[in-house]
């Protein structure tokens, strides 16, 4: 009896999300990564050592523009070096139904157009979920995100009203959403004077091996320095 063929999981449903890819019940054949950040390489690491094809596509120059060049290359040999193809300066991606799963075509200054996936993880970042939170009955108007406008102090415009965590556009880590929560609560209940600026800037990328940054990057360095002598 010839072997039965499985359906690629995006072939007739929704691409896959940092929530729904936690229940394939499945190793993909050849997964499809768009963006090349945080949870797009946390994944694409986690199912190549699954034992899938995995090629993360990120329309950017190179992986996590927000880490200095060097240590962005340096992720990059580590996940080829495991066999994960890696397409960057990719634009105009998009997608249609191909008979072996789901044809990626995208714009790229190296590499071909095309690539056959059976599925594909949307790693391209969230919206908040403040459509539901009525705001135009506190006086709040959201920006055209979503994001609940807030202050250095995390205050909104309506006296007695706080916005923290994902909401904000500013703690989107759970980490940094618990500091959000130590502000509040210090200047509501202890009368204090914190703000989000006083903030050391930390952040932590869940591949093997791990990266971990405390502090400004270079690039950041160099522009607050360039503002100071400016000012």
């Amino acid at each position: 009896m010839p072997e039965k063929r499985r359906t690629p999981s995006c072939f007739f449903h929704s691409p896959l999300t940092s929530t729904t890819i936690l229940d394939l019940d499945h190793v993909p054949a050849h997964l499809a990564v768009i963006r090349g950040s945080y949870i797009g390489l946390e994944f694409g690491q986690i199912y190549r050592r699954f034992g899938a094809k995995v090629t993360v596509i990120d329309r950017g120059d190179r992986l996590i523009a927000r880490v200095n060049s060097e240590i962005s290359e340096a992720i990059r040999a580590i996940l080829e070096g495991e066999g994960i193809q890696v397409r960057t300066a990719a634009d105009c991606v998009g997608f249609a139904r191909h008979p072996d799963g789901i044809s990626v075509n995208m714009t790229c200054v190296a590499g071909a157009p095309e690539i056959i996936a059976t599925d594909v993880l949307m790693a391209v970042g969230r919206t908040p979920k403040t459509d539901d939170l009525d705001l135009k009955a506190a006086g709040i108007t959201p920006d055209a995100r979503g994001y609940i406008p807030a202050n250095n102090r995390l205050e909104t415009i309506t006296p007695g009203i706080w916005a923290l965590g994902n909401c904000n556009r500013r703690d989107a880590f759970t980490r940094i959403a618990f500091n959000g929560y130590e502000i509040v609560a210090a200047n509501l209940l202890d009368s204090g004077d914190r703000k989000v600026s006083n903030r050391i800037p930390a952040y932590a990328l869940a591949i093997d091996p791990p990266l971990g940054r405390v502090g400004l990057t270079e690039a950041q360095a160099r522009t607050a320095g360039q503002a100071i002598l400016l000012a």
